[in-house]
């Protein structure tokens, strides 16, 4: 089945200018409109960012001003001072945004982002086998594999996927985007002169962990709570393997046809995050035994970056840890 781009529906979300101690480059909204137009012709196009961003000039199909709810406490240093990040923004924006797409398939991209193609749309369909007890999603979703991490500190991690792109079913997306908003962390007074975060004494986990555990819990009520970065067993590994190979189509940014602005991109593939080839092996696995690809091409690829690096990040852990 071809999809065709009026039935697709892009928002873009985020910041058009730098706000709020984030940095944007000049004119990469007006760069993500145009790309979106050039690669995507009749694709609806929904600019999700903030009241008071000055939008002069940008010409999506919908524009959302929305409310912003501010950063979130999420962590407090030991003089009590708290530490913020932005998980509502990206919530907010990304999921109100969602809300008006009216057609059956939907993009969410980042205002810093635009497209060089429309590869990921082709893509989407090209990997029709599923393990039907593992999916969660009514069809795949396309992301991509910058700061898709696999390993931290040299070991291997669950949950943490790439939050810059996502393409599929729109009801799909409403699952990963359409979340309640984040307390801020409660300040406890009995623990002044400790540091106060999720996880604490361990390390925190990622900002896109605790994305991605709040919207797999809710579709799957025996994912457990992350509690730290690195929390995992041989059961949890399996299973967040299970779920990308029948839920998701992991892609470099240049198969998805994705441009990033300079400093997302790598001088070389980072050994922590997943590769395409580690994504098919997975898909071979738990999927479809036909698949084409092989550990050999894992290895020439990654695999060698990983048997120097993974092990002196995991001493240097340790070292640190003690």
């Amino acid at each position: 089945m071809s999809i065709d781009f009026k039935d697709i529906s892009v928002v873009i979300q985020g910041p058009v200018q730098a706000y709020q101690g984030r940095s944007q480059e000049p004119g990469i909204t007006h760069k993500c409109i145009s790309s979106i137009r050039q690669y995507l012709p009749g694709a609806t196009i929904i600019l999700s960012t903030w009241e008071g961003q000055d939008c002069n000039g940008l010409e999506p199909d919908i524009l959302l001003l929305n409310q912003d709810p501010g950063a979130t406490i999420t962590s407090y240093n030991a003089k009590g001072e708290p530490g913020k990040l932005n998980f509502n923004r990206q919530i907010v924006s990304s999921a109100e945004g969602l809300k008006q797409v009216k057609t059956a398939y939907a993009v969410k991209i980042r205002s810093d982002n635009f497209l060089t193609g429309n590869n990921f749309v082709a893509a989407q369909q090209a990997f029709p086998a599923r393990d039907n007890a593992s999916k969660l999603f009514t069809q795949r979703v396309v992301t991509n594999t910058s700061y898709f991490r696999r390993y931290a500190d040299g070991q291997k991690i669950v949950m943490l996927p790439s939050d810059f792109f996502h393409f599929g079913l729109t009801e799909d997306l409403l699952k990963i985007w359409d979340l309640p908003l984040f307390a801020d962390l409660e300040f406890n007074p009995e623990r002044l002169g400790q540091p106060q975060y999720r996880g604490a004494p361990k390390i925190s986990p990622h900002a896109e962990q605790v994305y991605c555990n709040a919207w797999l819990m809710r579709l799957d009520s025996q994912v457990p709570y992350l509690e730290h970065r690195h929390q995992s067993t041989p059961e949890l590994i399996a299973y967040w393997e299970r779920f990308m190979a029948s839920n998701l189509v992991v892609l470099e940014p240049e198969q998805i046809e994705l441009g990033l602005i300079d400093r997302f991109i790598p001088k070389s593939k980072r050994p922590n995050e997943i590769s395409h080839l580690d994504w098919l092996m997975l898909y071979k696995q738990y999927c479809d035994p036909n698949a084409t690809v092989s550990q050999f091409e894992v290895f020439k690829t990654i695999g060698w970056k990983r048997m120097l690096k993974l092990p002196f990040s995991y001493f240097k852990y340790k070292l640190k840890n003690r």
